[in-house]
This record gives structure tokens, sequence and C-alpha cells, in this order.
């Protein structure tokens, strides 16, 4: 029976003989070619910048990173703003063994059964940070800031994760079970480059990208990609490439005070007027529009804060 060890921001060192959560803040922070244990990225605030020697990925706080366990990656916090992350790190054995408990629960098998009880090989995407995996780093962040972040809290926690981890592995498996291909292994390894490449449209958005450069990305033919992505998620790639620069520009335009003109060139739109243009297509307003009605709203709360109620 293996022994299991549980750490709350130990030194790297250690990292691999426990499973642990690291809390880290800051503005800047690099780190540069580590080889990790099955680890999962996410932040609190900020956004956080991942590469590996397979994709690049952009985690902001309403997604997470899987990176499986020998992955090498480099990090840096991107932005402006002060970045917090909550990123817990596994044992090996540990996830394994809550995988195989889970085994017999998948609700869905495939052809090739020995695949879901072999060494651990999850898609290494960005997720939405919801469902129980969402929840379990939700446990986490509240911990964080209080008094019960002692040893059995966060034991009971990396058991939690552990067992969400092994619910969304097998929904993953559904879900590629569903893609194009006659065996198991071919559809899962269309699902594992579509989402590589999704994850670089969504995290290089600001750069300058053309369908054949992410088919490079996916490792495939730039017409049997388009054709693929679209099939896979009811968008070309370019669509979703624009539909990622429009709701990157409307954080922008909600959070900071840059131009609209900055804001334009900085999600990787040229023209001015055509970004106002899918602005409005999209939001059903103008980024001029949007702001004024952002600040409108401040002025609002500012006022109520200051009313004759509040200083009676």
């Amino acid at each position: 029976m293996a022994d299991f060890r549980f750490r709350l921001n130990p030194r790297s060192v250690e990292l691999p003989d426990c499973s642990a959560v690291l809390n880290g803040r800051g503005t800047r922070y690099e780190v540069n070619e580590y080889r990790t244990t099955l680890s999962l990225k996410s932040v609190v605030r900020g956004a956080a910048r991942y590469r590996t020697p397979q994709g690049e990925y952009l985690v902001a706080p309403d997604s997470f990173l899987i990176l499986n366990e020998g992955q090498r990656y480099s990090l840096e916090f991107e932005g402006r703003i002060r970045t917090e992350t909550v990123c817990p790190f596994f044992q090996p054995g540990f996830v394994e063994q809550a995988i195989g408990t889970a085994a017999a629960s998948c609700g869905r098998v495939l052809d090739q059964p020995e695949l879901t009880a072999s060494a651990l090989d999850f898609c290494e995407r960005l997720y939405p940070k919801t469902g129980a995996v969402g929840r379990a780093l939700a446990h986490f962040v509240d911990g964080l800031r209080g008094p019960q972040a002692h040893a059995a809290w966060l034991e009971d926690g990396m058991y939690e994760l552990a067992r969400a981890l092994a619910e969304l592995r097998c929904q993953v498996r559904d879900e590629a079970a569903g893609f194009p291909g006659l065996r198991p292994a071919t559809r899962m390894e269309l699902y594992r480059r579509l989402h590589r490449a999704r994850d670089f449209l969504r995290s290089c958005y600001q750069q300058p990208l053309t369908v054949a450069a992410v088919a490079r990305v996916a490792g495939m033919a730039p017409f049997h990609f388009q054709r693929m992505f679209k099939l896979a998620f009811g968008q070309t790639p370019m669509q979703f490439l624009q539909w990622t620069r429009l709701e990157a520009a409307r954080r922008l335009l909600v959070h900071t005070e840059d131009s609209i003109t900055e804001i334009c060139l900085a999600v990787g739109f040229e023209s001015p007027g055509s970004f106002s243009w899918l602005f409005r297509k999209r939001f059903g307003a103008s980024p001029r529009a949007l702001r004024a009605a952002r600040q409108d709203h401040a002025q609002n709360r500012r006022i109520e804060e200051v009313s004759p109620g509040a200083l009676a």
C-alpha cells in the first residue's frame, strides 16, 4: 500500500514525493523547463501562460490546464495585474488509484477496455472551471483564505479532486468517442489535436494567425483541419478566433482605460472600423457605447455609496 503524503506550498524538490497545493501571487514570475508530476494549473485572478513542447496555453480564472506526469513546461505571468495561482500536484500513484476505483462506474466503455486501466494519459488541454473539478478547486481557494488550511483539510481536498479527475477522464473519453474515426485510438488522437489547436487560438489570439499556421500546431493538413474543426466545435477556426478576440476586447473595455484603438490592435484586429462593426454585431452595442455604459454604472455606484441614507 502506497504511503501518500500531503503538503501545502512545499519546496519544489519535495513535489515528486507528495501531493501538494502551491499557492503563489505576483506580477512577475517565470519557470523554465520544469518536469512536473501530474498537475493542474489554475489562476484565481490574472492570467498565466504555460508552454510545453506540444502547445501553448493561457490559463485564465475561468479555466484550468492538466499536465501529465513527466511533461516539461515553462511558465510566465501574463498581463499587468497581480496574478494568483492555485496549482495542485499529485504524488505518483495517487490519482491512478482513484481512477482504478472509478473505472467500473464509467458510463461508457470504449472498444478496448484496457484503455481505461492504462497509465494516466489525460488530454492536456484547457478545461472550463466547472463541474466536480471546478468545485474541488474552489474548495482550495476558499480554504486558503481561512484557518482551515491544515493537513486534514488538504488531504480531504486532494481525495475529492482525484475523484473529480477520474470522473472527468471518463467524460473526455465519452466526448472523444463521438469524433470521426474507426478506432478508439484514432478518435482520441483527433480529439487531442483539435483541442490543442483550439487552445492555441484561445491563447495566442493577439498574433496574426491563419488556418495553415494553426493546422501545423495540430499536425494536420489545412483542409482536413478546417473540416474536422468545424465538425467538432460547430465553428471554423477563424470564426472561433474572431469570437475569442471580441471577448478579449470586451474584457479590456470593461477593466482598463486603454483607448478603443489600442484595444482593437491589442487583441489582433487591424482595422478599428471593422472591429467596431464586428463588436456591435456580437454584443449589440458599439465599443464606445459599452464603455460609456460601464462608466455610467460606476458613477451611479459612487453616488449610492455617499447617498444621505448611507451617511445617516
